[in-house]
């Protein structure tokens, strides 16, 4: 996702001041769609066209009169676009340097365990739940103390596709969330020695969730909402997130759950905090305020 910066002085402007309501919208319309699309300012025509709800009305025209757009072949280009927003090669740059942070986590999590993977998914599950029953743990378990809530997930070794390689995932300390996620796990590893690479990894996590919810677990449902948010962002949680993932878990239940799945389908640095507000949003909705 990307953003178009418009200051607070932008509706004063002596190009913009003028603008018939429906040319202002137009300009608004077409800077975000530079933004979207990344095409640093250029808008086909075609696109124009479609943005134009009335055809026998053209504010385009209006737009290029005041000087804020330029015909050019085959479109119109924003004027002075690139010196107020961002360029495509700066937007690209930046989602590249999120994906080399992320395998350079990654990285760091594998070089960090040596002679430490479980050769074959059964394997793995049962050494988890050898670990589940050997360990004092609460079924329900949602720690208040601050210094307590980083150790809601736990470390755990798992193996990359079936090959050498290693790397460390948080693992729920809580054991119905655990154990959820061994079910996840096993339904995925089954369906890819299977040749089946069609797993919706949300569905099966919101059906794990909704058993839990429905048996008054609200500690599971926090801790496996976390795990969930961990692999998105293949990072470990702050306490102060997971403690904001537990209030927003508290307090808007499952449209916690789907906010979070709308927030991984956007490039985002803090994952947790826009999912809170699309909660919000969500819940304000269905309460019809």
């Amino acid at each position: 996702m990307t953003w178009v910066k418009i200051d607070d002085s932008f509706p004063d402007h002596p190009k913009i001041i003028g603008l018939s309501d429906r040319a202002f919208r137009l300009h608004i319309k077409g800077l975000c769609y530079c933004g979207m699309y990344l095409t640093n300012g250029f808008l086909p025509y075609a696109s124009v066209s479609a943005m134009i709800s009335e055809p026998e009305y053209k504010p385009s025209d209006e737009l290029e009169a005041s000087g804020l757009w330029r015909r050019i072949e085959g479109g119109f280009v924003i004027h002075d676009y690139l010196e107020h927003q961002t360029s495509k090669s700066q937007v690209e740059e930046k989602r590249e340097a999120v994906r080399a942070r992320v395998k350079k986590y990654r990285n760091s999590k594998s070089n960090a365990v040596t002679n430490a993977f479980v050769t074959t998914p059964e394997d793995r599950i049962q050494n988890t739940e050898d670990r589940i029953q050997n360990t004092e743990r609460k079924d329900k378990y949602f720690p208040d103390d601050e210094n307590e809530k980083s150790s809601i997930l736990t470390l755990e070794v798992v193996q990359t596709d079936g090959g050498p390689n290693t790397y460390v995932t948080p693992f729920p300390r809580v054991k119905t969330a655990h154990e959820a996620v061994l079910r996840v796990s096993s339904k995925l590893a089954d369906a890819r020695a299977n040749g089946i690479n069609a797993w919706n990894l949300s569905r099966l996590i919101e059906d794990e969730w909704d058993a839990m919810h429905n048996a008054n677990d609200l500690g599971g449902c926090i801790a496996l909402t976390a795990w969930y948010v961990s692999e998105l962002q293949s990072r470990s949680l702050t306490s102060a997130e997971i403690g904001r993932i537990g209030q927003m878990t508290k307090r808007f239940g499952r449209i916690a759950l789907l906010s979070i799945d709308e927030a991984a389908s956007k490039d985002l640095d803090d994952l947790v905090s826009y999912a809170f507000r699309v909660a919000q949003n969500k819940y304000k909705e269905r309460q019809g305020k």
